[in-house]
Formats: structure tokens, sequence, C-alpha cells
């Protein structure tokens, strides 16, 4: 049986690493393999959920402790006696727990990168963060034996473009069942009058709230759409560390009554079925599961340039840049009003996203 220590995870609920995680967990599951998942804080629901898979959560200091958290791996790599080491990650900071798998001699390393950027809404912080990130990006590389990233740019913003462009690194876009979000009608109808959103045009989004996800400008967006169109209704499913200045600021700019927060949300397959159009201005994109989901059930996305290019599966999905102003942005969402989810054509796929074509993929990092 195979051992493989696996790094981190939150809590099972907190974004798209957490999700991308479990979904392995679940792909991998009748797998010859023993695996153990790291975090930093034990969470209890989370930890049951997990041990009826067979898989342990270990808890390891966070990386403000740096020392304390190479220990701990160490510690935990002897134990283990594991045969790979598979580290999910955002950005070089990272490193600890690869350069302690090293350390400990593990066989394979595996570094998988999540994000392109460094999410801090302080620009200060943010700048320091970007220059340890540049500083640790000029070794991280050395840790591992084999490498991926959720997408391209991810891959760019992790490592060296000498490692991007070799035959050990390969792109893994984050697993969407496709038919729990395909396109039904019936629960769309369903889900608006649940809502009150019969009768309007609703621009959604779903995310964690966080500053990449460039909230501000998003209800610029949505005040443009406001005066083109008097039936639009904003849907923000989601929470996170700004939820409550975003409500503040909905509140400020007199849109109450047009914008509505569900909250933190399990069946968002259901909510995507009642919106009209997908919006994600974001700062920057590691992938975008969500936008998957999305246009899994043919719904329309708007999403920044700063978002990879593999997210576009569908013939209505939009990249449009940060410097276009909050009006021409409103205009690329009001140019789908009318249009049938019928109409939304898939593309060839350059990868597979689908997670029963990509099971065998995930497989074979074990």
């Amino acid at each position: 049986m195979k051992k493989v220590l696996m790094g981190f995870i939150i809590n099972g609920k907190s974004g798209g690493l957490d999700q991308y995680i479990l979904n392995f967990l679940e792909s991998v599951k009748d797998e010859d393999a023993s695996i153990d998942l790291m975090t930093n804080q034990i969470d209890k629901g989370l930890e049951e959920r997990l041990s009826r898979q067979g898989v342990r959560l270990l808890e390891v200091p966070r990386l403000r402790h740096p020392l304390r958290q190479y220990k701990r791996v160490c510690e935990i790599v002897r134990e283990g006696d594991y045969d790979t080491a598979y580290l999910n990650i955002s950005t070089a900071i990272d490193c600890i727990a690869a350069l302690a798998a090293k350390k400990c001699k593990v066989k394979k390393r595996v570094l998988h990168s999540h994000a392109a950027g460094n999410d801090c809404e302080n620009r200060l912080n943010r700048a320091v963060l970007d220059i340890i990130h540049r500083i640790c990006r000029t070794f991280l590389y050395r840790t591992g034996t084999d490498f991926y990233g959720a997408s391209r740019k991810a891959g760019l913003w992790m490592f060296p473009e000498k490692i991007v462009d070799s035959r050990k690194f390969n792109v893994i876009l984050s697993a969407v069942d496709k038919e729990r979000y395909e396109f039904d009608r019936k629960m769309r109808q369903e889900v608006r009058e649940e809502l009150g959103l019969e009768d309007h045009f609703v621009t959604g989004h779903i995310g964690n709230f966080c500053p990449v996800k460039n909230y501000g400008f998003l209800l610029k967006i949505f005040t443009e759409i406001r005066k083109r169109e008097k039936s639009a209704h904003l849907l923000l499913v989601g929470d996170g560390p700004i939820c409550e200045s975003v409500k503040r600021q909905v509140q400020e700019e007199g849109l109450t009554e047009y914008v509505t927060f569900t909250g933190w949300r399990t069946d968002t397959d259901r909510l995507v079925q009642a919106m009209d159009v997908f919006l994600l201005p974001s700062l920057f994109e590691g992938l975008s599961m969500v936008s998957l989901e999305a246009q899994c059930s043919r719904l329309p996305c708007v999403v920044s340039d700063t978002v990879p290019e593999e997210v576009g599966i569908t013939d209505a999905c939009d990249h449009i840049s940060l410097k276009v102003d909050a009006a021409g942005w409103a205009e690329a969402v009001l140019k789908y009003r009318g249009r049938g989810r019928e109409e939304v054509r898939f593309l060839p796929a350059r990868y597979p996203y689908d997670r029963k074509e990509q099971r065998e993929q995930l497989k074979n990092i074990l």
C-alpha cells in the first residue's frame, strides 16, 4: 500500500483549494493508498468526515512559525515513512513542508500550484509577501520531483518557466461534477421563486469574500447594469473576511433592495440555475473552479482577463480587461439578456475538467 502525505487543507469549505483536495480524495478512494492530510487547525466536522474515508487529519503549526512547522513535518514524515508527499500550495512561501519532505528523503515530492498571486488587502503587506514569494520561488522547485498547476498561469507564478515547459509539469483543472451542474429549467424556476427573483435579470457571483474577488469594482459594474436594466438584481453567494464590509458598501450605495446575500451555501448547483450571467472581475485567479461549474450549467460568464484562459469551456465566456471601465463591463454582461441556456455551446476541451474524465489523471499523482 502506498503511503501518501498531503497538505494543506483548512476546513473543507474555504474556497477552491479545499474543494480540490476533497475531490481528489474522492477520486482516489479506491486506490491502494493510505493518505494522511495536514492542516493548521483541526476542524472536528472535517476530521469526522475524513475518518469515514480512512484519511487521517494531522495538525501542524502555522506558517508564521516556520521552524516549528518544519520540525513537526519532519516528525510526521519519519513516523509515517511516506512514499509520496503531495503538497497543494498557493505561494512559494509555503515551502516549509516541501523542504522537510526533501530533507527526510521522501522519494516522490509533488508540488501543485493553485494560485496566481498573493491575496492580501493591504498593499504594503502584499508587496512584502510578493518579495518573499519571489525569494522562495528561486529554490522551491528544487524540492520537488513532479509539478502541477491549476493552470499554466498558476504554474508560472510558482515555478520557473523551464519547469512549466518541461514534461515534469502538468495542468490539472479543478474537477467538476458536470452532471450535477447540468442546466435544469424546472430547478431554475423553483430557485428563482424561492429567492423572489422570477421577473429579474440576475447577475450572480459565487466566491470567498476576500480582496482578490474585487467586490468594490463588482458593485460598480452592477450599478452600471442597473442604469441600463431596471429589473437587474445581484445575487452574492458565499462568505469570508470582508463580507460585512461589502454589505456596508451595498447599503451606502443604496443598493440594498437590489442585492441578495445568501451566505455560505452547499447547493451552488441549484443557485447557478437561477442566474442569467455569472460575473467574476477578480484581480487574479489560479483557475476559478466556480466559473467551470457555472459553465457546466450553460450559464454565460463574464470574467476578468486575469482569470486563466483554460476556464473558457463554452462559447459564452468573455474575458474582459480590468482596464475597461464599469460601464464597459456592464455592456458585456447585458449582451446576454434574452440568450437561452440551450444556445450556449461547449468548446472542445483542452484539458479534462469533468470529474469522471479526470479520475485517471488524479490517480497518476499517486
